[in-house]
């Protein structure tokens, strides 16, 4: 070899050396996050079986005579859970708007009319309110026929980004948000007081559970002024209503001429159960949970779960 081509070579060799160094430090790279993938995944996959095994241990619990206040701690065979419940009825359940099975729904003048007053309860303008009552019934009935100041799928239409209505009840709250008239101040007004129960029966609150800051609940259903609606829930007596019959006689109430409909909307009890709970990931850092939150239905035996949601409820 020529002296000329030896310094050739070693260049050569060096590079070479180079590229391997630099592809060996790539698989290690690979190599070590796929290592952090695999820990991962079965952290999260660990954490979600706790949070799985948790739900039939709370739905054993139900009914429950009162709702815990605050935390506690389930040890389940896959890993600890904590969980928060919450009476999951005390609001208004807009599928209440419409009555009738999925797909052949129709409006429920009733439920409107709720809906409107508990919007003119939070100072949206009454006929603005009426219109956005009838357009929630409008998106979740079966039929074309606009109601009152509504909208069907011709009104959606002629938004920039067209669409229809969804014909079938709502799934989650947030979905009320492409209902036409409601803006995001009107939905964040809202939003604390609505629920979407997988039912379109009349929303049934536990007057035993309702606290002040469910007053526009219990007004709109009863069509009583917002202060008459927080004293009747701040009069309830230390062990509870013990009948509906019992709360719509107090004082307070004494006299007035309701729907039977609407004296029967009331409850003593939850029926709907809203949890939240938290497992932890195995080897993550310290304040990294998985979250899930849900609905249990405690009116039947067992208690049955109606909706799962993984992450925390926004």
């Amino acid at each position: 070899m020529k002296p000329g081509e030896r310094g050739a070579a070693l260049i050569n060799v060096l590079v070479l050396v180079g590229i391997m160094a630099a592809l060996s430090t790539s698989l290690f790279d690979r190599l070590r996050l796929a290592r952090h993938l695999d820990a991962s995944r079965a952290a999260i996959d660990a954490a979600r079986s706790a949070a799985l095994a948790a739900e039939p241990m709370i739905a054993a619990r139900l009914p429950l005579p009162r709702v815990p206040a605050g935390a506690f701690r389930l040890e389940t065979p896959a890993g600890a859970a904590l969980v928060r419940l919450a009476p999951g009825g005390n609001c208004f359940n807009l599928n209440s708007t419409a009555m009738g099975p999925a797909g052949r729904t129709a409006t429920r003048p009733l439920g409107v009319e709720q809906l409107a007053r508990l919007l003119g309860l939070l100072d949206v303008p009454a006929d603005e309110a009426q219109r956005i009552a009838s357009a929630t019934a409008d998106w979740i009935d079966s039929d074309q026929q606009p109601g009152s100041g509504g909208a069907e799928d011709a009104a959606y239409a002629r938004a920039a980004t067209p669409y229809r209505t969804a014909s079938l009840p709502l799934a989650e709250p947030s979905e009320w948000r492409a209902v036409a008239g409601v803006t995001a101040a009107i939905f964040a007004r809202a939003a604390p007081h609505l629920c979407a129960l997988p039912e379109t029966e009349l929303s049934r609150p536990n007057i035993n559970s309702l606290v002040p800051a469910d007053a526009p609940v219990l007004a709109a259903i009863a069509n009583l002024p917002l202060a008459t609606a927080r004293e009747a829930i701040a009069a309830r007596p230390a062990t509870g209503w013990a009948s509906p019959d019992q709360f719509w006689t107090q004082p307070l109430l004494a006299g007035r001429q309701l729907p039977a409909d609407v004296l029967r909307q009331i409850d003593v009890k939850d029926r709907f159960i809203a949890f939240s709970l938290e497992t932890r990931l195995a080897g993550a850092t310290p304040g990294l949970p998985l979250e899930a939150t849900g609905l249990f239905d405690a009116g039947t035996r067992p208690a049955r779960l109606l909706v799962r949601r993984w992450g925390p409820e926004t």
